[in-house]
């Protein structure tokens, strides 16, 4: 008879160290009053620009395998290119003059830090996570009587924003150390506002109000330092 000899079965117990890449798209909400004057708002209007761009970044994790159940948490940090713009063309109505208003947001950079429950089938593992995000985010809006004319108001935003996200993905061991993923987060910020006071006036305003929400799909690869030993099988 041949000697038994033991095969280590793959874990995903350990940690690991990572880089990811994808797309970031928005999703928001803008409202815009038309103007401030003599006390009351002149009107009224909403969009949603949708605009996207790339996103790359790392990521650090730990899990634990019990059966197929693969228990952990992962924080991480990418640098996005989301920009969204939008110009709206207000009529004279009456008491404002016709004018421009451009509207810019971006999402310079975001992070999150999430727990991820998936089930392994040894090489293949699917999750669901979510937890906590924090983000960059960078508006401004600018009121002009033409297109390419100086402002005659300006408002800018430029804060970091917690939130939360939720997602899901599929990681593939490739290696005994290696794994390639995809995954896909939504992200909301809730919402924030800011103003673009008239130059020459400035208790004549344009507030503009955005509920900021994005969505992330990217790959990624992580490096897996397997910790606590592997189980085994028997192989004759």
């Amino acid at each position: 008879m041949a000697p038994v000899a033991y095969v280590p079965l793959f874990t995903w117990t350990g940690c690991y160290l990572g880089a990811n890449g994808g797309w970031i798209g928005g999703d928001e909400e803008y409202s815009t009053h038309y103007g401030y004057i003599d006390g009351a708002f002149a009107g009224y209007n909403t969009y949603s620009p949708k605009g996207s761009g790339g996103t790359f970044g790392g990521q650090f994790g730990c899990q634990f395998q019990t059966g197929s159940w693969v228990i952990g948490g992962e924080w991480d940090w990418s640098w996005s290119g989301l920009k969204e713009d939008n110009t709206y063309y207000q009529p004279f109505d009456g008491r404002l003059l016709p004018y421009y208003q451009y509207t810019n947001k971006q999402v310079d950079w975001f992070s999150t830090a999430r727990a991820r429950v998936g089930l392994a089938w040894d090489r293949i593992l699917v999750y669901a996570t979510g937890g906590l995000a924090y983000a960059g985010f960078d508006a401004y809006t600018h009121i002009s009587p033409l297109v390419g004319a100086p402002p005659i108001a300006v408002g800018a935003y430029d804060e970091k924003r917690f939130g939360w996200t939720v997602g899901g993905g599929l990681e593939w061991a490739f290696a005994n150390n290696w794994t390639a993923k995809a995954e896909f987060l939504y992200m909301d910020f809730g919402s924030f506002e800011y103003t673009a006071p008239l130059i020459n006036n400035p208790t004549a305003y344009w507030p503009t109000h955005v509920d900021a929400k994005e969505y992330v799909a990217r790959i990624g690869i992580n490096y897996l330092f397997h910790t606590g030993g592997a189980p085994v099988v028997a192989r004759y």
